[in-house]
């Protein structure tokens, strides 16, 4: 490009103010999306591939589950030669201080000493194979050292984990972001998870089947071929099995566990890829619109461009350098506005880790490959978004801009279809915006059945003779009215109790409770006139219509020859989360003397929640002699509870935001030149006798039938991808008509006012200014 063509496309930029700052301020923010979700979606499926046997590891599942028990891990090893080793892995937090001093929380990942041999996780500063092997062993990660150590080398050091002693043996790099293995503080030698668990018993026995497990595979070897035997194997060995809770194995390879297991029945972490695809989808939604608004406001101009392109074809210039120079043209655009979405996705990276929960690490991103990559995406882009203006304005006969038709076919020809598909996308992302916003604000305020007003639940540390003095001094403070002892909530969770009558399988929460339990929670129980006592349940209804218990002495099979009386019928609450029917619940009384899991309490109305929690809280820690806790309202819990639900909408919110935003700009600017093209028509028309009214009708008529026509295709679309949306709740909204309606009604109004100043200007003009170069 020569620098005379340099000067004149710089001379056009600045005549054409509004056309240069929609393109670059359009084109940049629809890059900075471009950027942070398409590192996010490369990050999300790169997880784990940075293993170097990753081909030879496998994450055993049934269903859409990790848990087994412990002893699966060495029965699998046992039975097939196959393994060449395997690696458990439990992750929980843990509270970390002396008995009696201060304490502060932690995340700990108990792991087998394989765990460095198997994985390809970075050791500072340790053996891989040795590293975990001592009893009580700790490798920490860089970042935990330095907060806790400071310039000090911790190797040797103690950390007293749950009031253990714990030697530090090794450093290791902090956990990425890309893998499915939960971010903690430090790993554990596995045989530690006795201290949480008290006893060796947890290693032995497979009663608990709540631990995760991988397997090596030796070269060569097929360990997957091995799934049917091992499956008679376990339906003769472990009880999970043996009940008939699962009839299902598999060998996951690890690049696919991410995948393909269930973030809620998992202590691993995963993603949906159908969320990853609609990130995607959303990641080229963006690039296209762009592109198009960009070759629509270039095309736009042509008219204006093409005495240029006239001129220099006169003069002798091929169509292949007027091309060439175009597509320069298009890089010099595209390379600024990539610059300045990065520099924008820098500002912005704190907020998009926040919305996605996510960590992005934008400057460690930019190796030498993916910059690379990043220079063959400006150039293709450019390519792209310059090509057809390109085209469109060489291929034109220098004859034609001087007898004015050319404005006139660009318009015809080009600009309609852009505008409609843009239109198309925006109103579709509104609809599913909309609905998408109702779901989660409809999960969070459903009633699911039991009060969560005002009610705080902590963790209990205190022994048996502790809990009565407890009470009295939790009763003692201005804004408590209530105070129980329990095993579980509706919110937080209970035990899970499994059999099978007459070959039906049963599988029930347990709650235990006091009698306070009931008032705060204000669930409601319809007497069967059994007098409730330690060995008797209250049932749910779905729980009682499911059992048919005896109707007069209500007498019920709960499975494993235990026949129990219901007392009591309870209201059917929600105490899964709302993707799933409600299941079958039992509750039983806390005999006196008993330790609750949770202390719950119940703050009066007209209370200040977040003071009357702090002296709740301050109360329990002088109460308790400083010990660690947990505590939560339990409104909380439920909100967080469906933040994947609100993390989905903030994000699809924005990108609607951004998609009105550019649609808006650009119809705006495109309406500058299409009613500038049409200033002589107008002209004619005034001095014929048309008024104000009937003008702007004329130039707004164009933006409501595309519009229309938009809109016709946009519902069925939107329609489609929510309804299959909605399938994964059991409990849903309704798609009502008037939000379809709503959303095009709203680009409607957009689209006119975006065209409306412009198209008043016009009818206000002066004919005479018009038509007098005609």
């Amino acid at each position: 490009m020569r620098i005379a063509d340099l000067k004149i496309y710089q001379k056009f930029l600045s005549r054409n103010k509004l056309y240069t700052l929609v393109s670059v301020v359009g084109f940049s923010v629809s890059l900075t999306f471009v950027i942070l979700l398409g590192i996010y979606v490369k990050q999300e499926l790169s997880v784990d591939s940075f293993h170097e046997k990753k081909d030879r590891i496998f994450l055993m599942a049934h269903d859409t589950s990790t848990s087994f028990g412990n002893p699966v891990a060495d029965f699998v090893k046992d039975k097939c030669p196959e393994v060449e080793a395997y690696a458990r892995i439990h992750f929980t937090p843990v509270i970390l201080g002396e008995k009696g001093g201060a304490k502060i929380k932690a995340d700990a990942l108990f792991a087998d000493p394989s765990f460095f041999s198997i994985f390809s996780f970075k050791l500072l500063e340790g053996d891989p194979s040795q590293v975990l092997v001592p009893l009580k062993s700790v490798v920490v990660t860089k970042s935990f050292a330095n907060k806790m150590f400071a310039d000090k080398n911790p190797i040797g050091a103690h950390l007293i984990i749950n009031n253990t002693e714990h030697t530090i043996t090794g450093i290791m790099e902090d956990i990425p972001q890309n893998t499915q293995i939960h971010k903690a503080d430090f790993i554990v030698n596995y045989k530690s998870i006795t201290m949480i668990w008290g006893g060796d018993w947890i290693l032995d026995r497979s009663d608990n089947f709540g631990f995760t497990m991988y397997f090596l595979e030796k070269e060569g070897s097929n360990l997957p071929a091995k799934t049917s035997m091992l499956l008679e194997l376990f339906k003769k060995e472990f009880w999970y099995y043996k009940d008939g809770f699962t009839n299902d194995l598999k060998f996951i390879p690890l690049e696919d566990a991410y995948f393909q297991i269930d973030q809620s029945y998992s202590s691993i972490r995963t993603n949906s890829k159908t969320l990853i695809s609609v990130y995607m989808g959303i990641v080229i939604l963006i690039l296209v619109i762009a592109l198009l608004n960009y070759i629509n406001l270039t095309i736009a101009q042509a008219g204006f461009r093409g005495k240029e392109a006239a001129m220099k074809k006169l003069l002798g210039c091929s169509r292949k350098s007027l091309i060439l120079q175009l597509l320069v043209e298009s890089f010099l655009m595209t390379s600024f506005t990539f610059i300045l979405g990065l520099f924008m996705a820098f500002l912005l990276e704190p907020s998009f880790n926040g919305l996605l929960n996510t960590s992005l690490h934008l400057s460690s991103q930019f190796t030498p490959s993916l910059i690379g990559v990043a220079i063959l995406f400006v150039l293709s882009i450019s390519i792209v978004a310059g090509l057809i203006p390109a085209l469109i304005i060489s291929g034109f006969n220098p004859i034609e801009i001087v007898k004015g038709s050319f404005s006139r076919k660009v318009k015809a020809k080009y600009s309609k279809g852009l505008i409609i598909f843009q239109y198309i996308v925006t109103i579709a992302l509104l609809i599913c915006s909309f609905f998408i916003k109702q779901q989660s604000d409809f999960l969070v305020n459903y009633d699911q059945g039991f009060n969560r007003d005002g009610v705080f639940v902590m963790d209990n540390v205190l022994d048996s003779a502790q809990l009565e003095g407890f009470k009295d001094k939790l009763q003692s403070i201005s804004g408590v009215e209530l105070v129980s002892y329990s095993r579980g909530t509706p919110a937080t969770g209970s035990n899970n109790y499994s059999f099978e009558v007459d070959g039906v399988q049963f599988s029930f929460q347990e709650l235990v409770v006091d009698s306070t339990f009931f008032k705060i929670f204000d669930i409601k129980i319809s007497p069967t006139g059994i007098e409730p006592t330690n060995d008797t349940y209250w049932v749910n209804q779905t729980a009682y219509n499911a059992l048919h218990p005896d109707s007069i002495s209500f007498l019920a099979n709960f499975g494993h020859n235990e026949y129990k009386q219901i007392a009591g019928i309870v209201n059917d609450f929600n105490f899964k989360s709302l993707r799933e029917p409600i299941g079958l619940m039992r509750i039983q009384n806390l005999p006196h003397g008993h330790l609750p899991w949770n202390i719950i309490v119940k703050i009066a109305k007209g209370a200040d929640l977040y003071k009357t929690a702090d002296k709740i809280k301050d109360t329990y820690s002088q109460y308790n002699g400083g010990e660690f806790f947990e505590s939560q309202f339990v409104d909380d819990v439920v909100q967080n509870a469906y933040e994947k639900e609100k993390k989905t909408s903030q994000i699809i919110s924005a990108f609607t935001i951004l998609t009105i935003v550019i649609m808006v700009m650009g119809v705006f600017a495109m309406s500058l030149y299409l009613i500038r093209q049409k200033e002589k028509e107008i002209g004619i028309r005034k001095v014929n006798g048309a008024t104000e009214g009937e003008i702007l009708r004329m130039l707004n008529m164009d933006s409501f039938i595309r519009v229309l026509i938009a809109f016709v295709f946009a519902c069925p679309i939107a329609y489609y991808a929510m309804s299959r949306w909605l399938e994964g709740f059991a409990y849903k909204i309704e798609l009502n008509w008037w939000v379809f309606a709503v959303a095009g009604l709203v680009v409607l109004i957009l689209s006119l006012l975006s065209v409306s100043w412009q198209s008043l200007k016009a009818a206000r003009a002066n004919p005479v200014d018009s038509i007098k170069g005609e």
